[in-house]
């Protein structure tokens, strides 16, 4: 920005300067006239001004534009992320209930296989006795 600022004053500076010299020239003011080398010197130093001038506002679009997208960009992540902490948070709370049903399950494997032992333990001696009838 500050380059753009500089080239507006150089710009102005050339324009006065030439306003100046036509004022002078206009009122017959020869010494006070600039010389036709020095008036398109100026007409040089201005247009090439107004170009670097324009060069810079393009540069500064471009920017501009530039910024919209990684701002696009950035709220489009900002919204991933929270999306996938909330999916995160979904699959926690599913591994919780998956891990109190597997606890529920492995106690009811427990009491099953303490129940079998005791059938198993009531049923061995009659086996015995039938085989050794």
């Amino acid at each position: 920005m500050s380059e753009i600022t500089e080239l507006e004053s150089r710009l102005a500076a050339a324009m006065t300067r030439i306003g100046n010299a036509i004022e002078a020239f206009s009122a017959g003011e020869p010494e006070a006239a600039v010389s036709a080398e020095e008036l398109e010197q100026a007409r040089k130093s201005a247009c090439e001004a107004v170009q670097r001038a324009e060069t810079a506002e393009a540069e500064v679009l471009r920017l501009q534009q530039a910024l919209e997208a990684e701002t696009t960009a950035g709220a489009q992540l900002r919204e991933r992320v929270g999306s996938l902490k909330s999916m995160k948070d979904r699959q926690q709370e599913r591994i919780t209930e998956l891990e109190a049903e597997l606890r529920a399950v492995a106690e009811q494997c427990s009491a099953d296989r303490g129940e079998l032992d005791e059938l198993i333990s009531v049923l061995e001696p009659l086996v015995r006795e039938q085989t050794d009838a």
